[in-house]
């Protein structure tokens, strides 16, 4: 789950801007919000690719305490800072959530006191699912911020990159995106066409480049990446070899063999 910022309108065209709000976070207390209790629901993160994916590396550049990767805590003196010298907290700024879905009244409670000790006027706006994803994925509403979430069909780092934080992934159809921080970094794709190509004959090669592009695209913000969810699943002793399907968490029953 992430707040998608748009790279394309003010304020967060602005990199300073962007960086101010990954410093102003505080994940923890959003997971508390969300009411997600326990390490097995739920882990706080400040980058892109979630752990556990093939190529992903600990990386953490918007926490106090910096240094082992791990975000530990939100940075308010640095958050202010940034915007401030962003120069955009002039800028009226409207967070975009989903009714019942993603949120709920104190997450949204949350994230607009965090805008608006960096200094924005915010308010919120909330939408039915199917509107939502209807309106935040029509670039002509020049939406700013909104929270939404991402599960990759297969585990794999270019399932997150190429599909919503790719220049083709805007360009090709931009109507109608999953890239909703109209993001686009040339550098990012090459690494990440480097990537793809090595992903058959040299994987170690390929992993290590993905997590480049992970840490490149970290840097820019174009999110704010703010939990990995999880699950517990109980299973009888009697029952061996449970597996899921990633993308939507259910059992693969021809798998379980029961005593």
């Amino acid at each position: 789950m992430y707040l998608f910022l748009n790279t394309r309108q003010p304020p967060f065209s602005s990199l300073k801007a962007r960086q101010a709000i990954n410093y102003a976070i505080d994940r923890d207390r959003l997971i508390r919000l969300f009411h997600l209790s326990s390490p097995a629901q739920a882990t706080s993160t400040c980058q892109i690719l979630p752990a556990g994916f093939p190529s992903h590396r600990p990386y953490c550049p918007y926490t106090a305490d910096a240094g082992d990767g791990v975000w530990h805590l939100p940075d308010m003196t640095k958050a202010v800072r940034l915007a401030h010298q962003s120069g955009t907290t002039h800028v009226p700024v409207t967070i975009w959530t989903v009714k019942g879905e993603l949120a709920n009244d104190e997450v949204n409670s949350y994230l607009l006191g965090r805008l608006k000790k960096l200094g924005y006027q915010a308010t919120l706006r909330t939408l039915p699912n199917e509107q939502f994803f209807a309106t935040v994925g029509n670039s002509s509403r020049k939406i700013q911020v909104g929270l939404a979430g991402w599960a990759a069909v297969i585990p794999m780092a270019s399932d997150f990159f190429l599909t919503t934080l790719s220049c083709r992934s805007f360009d090709q159809n931009p109507a109608a995106t999953a890239n909703l921080a109209e993001f686009c970094d040339p550098h990012a794709d090459e690494l990440a066409r480097d990537a793809q190509a090595a992903q058959q004959t040299d994987p170690a090669a390929a992993r290590k480049l993905w997590a480049q592009v992970d840490r490149l695209v970290t840097d820019q913000a174009p999110w704010v990446p703010i939990l990995n969810r999880g699950e517990s699943v109980f299973v009888s002793a009697r029952a061996g070899n449970y597996q899921e399907f990633p993308y939507y968490g259910g059992p693969l029953l021809d798998q379980i063999w029961v005593q």
